[in-house]
Formats: C-alpha cells, sequence, structure tokens
C-alpha cells in the first residue's frame, strides 16, 4: 500500500463516524508495519477520536518500533489511551522491556508511568510473557513499584535491571 492510502486511512480516524473509524483502524492494522511511521506521527496530534485511534491501532500492531509511543501513552491525560498502551506493550512482551524500564529511569516523577508500567510488568510476569533473565530482573522493580516510597525505589530498581538486562 502507498502512503498517500495509509495517510487518508489515517485521516479516517479522525472522522465523526464510528464505523468508519474502526473500518480505517482494522485495514491500517491488517498493513501493520508500513503503516507505523504515519500512525507514530499522528499520535503527536492530541485530538479525539484520534488519538484514541492511533493508539489502539498501535496497540494492535504490536510491533517493537511502537514501544516508545505506547509508554509516551501511559501519560496520556485520557485513561482509556493510558490503558490501551499498558495493553499494547503487554502485547509487545520481551522488547517492550526495555522501553518501559527506561520510562522508569526518566519519569518515575510521574504517578501515571508508575502506574501504567506496574500493569505492564505484572501482566508479563503473571503471563509468562518474558524470558527468565528478564523476570529476575523486572521482579524487584514490580516490588518498587509497590513501595510507599515507589517513586525513588523504581527509579533506583528500573537503573539496576536496565544495567543488568543491556550489559
Amino acid at each position: 500500500m502507498t502512503s498517500p492510502d495509509i495517510d487518508s486511512l489515517v485521516e479516517k480516524l479522525k472522522s465523526d463516524d464510528g464505523i468508519e473509524r474502526q473500518h480505517a483502524r482494522h485495514d491500517l492494522v491488517e498493513i501493520g508495519e508500513p503503516a507505523l511511521d504515519a500512525l507514530i506521527k499522528a499520535f503527536e496530534i492530541k485530538e479525539d477520536p484520534l488519538h484514541w485511534e492511533v493508539a489502539k491501532a498501535l496497540s494492535q500492531i504490536g510491533t517493537s518500533k511502537a514501544a516508545h509511543t505506547l509508554v509516551d501513552a501511559l501519560e496520556d491525560h485520557e485513561f482509556s489511551v493510558r490503558w490501551i498502551g499498558a495493553e499494547g506493550l503487554i502485547h509487545i512482551g520481551e522488547d517492550a522491556v526495555i522501553p518501559v524500564l527506561k520510562a522508569l529511569e526518566y519519569k518515575t516523577d510521574s504517578i501515571w508511568i508508575r502506574e501504567g508500567c506496574h500493569h505492564v510488568l505484572h501482566d508479563m510476569l503473571n503471563r509468562k510473557l518474558i524470558k527468565e533473565k528478564t523476570r529476575e530482573c523486572v521482579i524487584p522493580v514490580l516490588k518498587a513499584l509497590n513501595h510507599f516510597d515507589a517513586q525513588e525505589q523504581a527509579n533506583t530498581a528500573a537503573i539496576e535491571a536496565l544495567r543488568k538486562l543491556e550489559g
């Protein structure tokens, strides 16, 4: 599919007609990877219903290239966009762990980031979506997110987990 076709589908995500939006989103998800750049760019536009639809499409495509944008969704003012972002990161699985931990490294002052990262890491552990080595690194982060001083504890735990996973 050509870029103008993708662009026109993204434009349809702004429609007042919910069925038209749903069909456009479905088509973009079917296109998959080639639609990611246009969707990631469109996510920066904070207009409803476009913003929600783009988050949903990125979540459904579920590739590592979308992970950073879905992490950004964890800070959205709309709860539904935050939830979709978390579910998309869970769907991505192992490839989303590093972006999630980096969010905790740099943005632990955000309660929404902490809550979203907790949701993501908790579900990844419970669903056994990550490798054993990653699991061992993530468990202390999840415990830190449950700590009364979660902001500081999660930051320290995330940095340590990143050190182990990246080094």
